[in-house]
């Protein structure tokens, strides 16, 4: 939603949850009048600043808001992996004590995994049906097939996290009897 209007709206339709574009996310009313809902609330964080984020995720939490998850956005379109500086994601959810996600607008897989691998939990990716059929965001846009093999890209990287470990592992335990000393 862009404005309390559009809350009343998707509340009339029981939306499940509400996510808030980065342009909105210092629309401090609005994000009270989501919060309030007692719904999810995925509020994105292009363009603001650590002091702007701060106080939207007090003013979330204020209201009400339970389920909160921030996204480490880049609001440039298409984006360049260069500009979004990912460790952000992991500084982010240690001030905020929230999960950080990301929402990503580069144009390759690349920067969605690597965010993962930082414990990005949630990444949004534009969708299209088709590219060449033009529209705002189809530059930046996955495409169905693209979008199935980012998800697998990602559900791999995130299996491959796994959690801290030294002992063998089941695959490793056949070669133990190569181990010389």
């Amino acid at each position: 939603p862009f404005d309390n209007t559009a809350v009343d709206i998707l509340e009339e339709l029981k939306a499940p949850g509400y996510k808030v574009a980065s342009f909105e996310a210092i629309d401090l009313p609005l994000i009270e009048r989501v919060a309030g809902t007692g719904k999810p609330v995925i509020i994105s964080t292009g363009m603001a600043n650590r002091s702007e984020i701060a106080e939207t995720v007090e003013t979330a939490r204020a209201a009400g808001c339970q389920e909160l998850l921030l996204l480490h956005c880049v609001s440039a379109y298409p984006a360049n992996p260069e500009d979004y500086n990912l460790r952000t994601i992991c500084d982010m959810a240690d001030a905020f004590d929230v999960a950080v996600g990301l929402s990503d607008h580069t144009l390759g897989p690349e920067t969605a995994i690597a965010a993962v691998t930082l414990g990005a939990p949630f990444v949004e990716k534009h969708l299209t049906l088709r590219r060449a059929d033009g529209g705002p965001d189809s530059s930046f846009s996955v495409e169905p097939d693209e979008l199935t093999a980012l998800c697998q890209l990602l559900q791999t990287a995130w299996n491959a996290l796994g959690a801290p470990k030294y002992s063998q592992s089941q695959a490793e335990s056949d070669n133990l009897i190569f181990r010389r000393s």
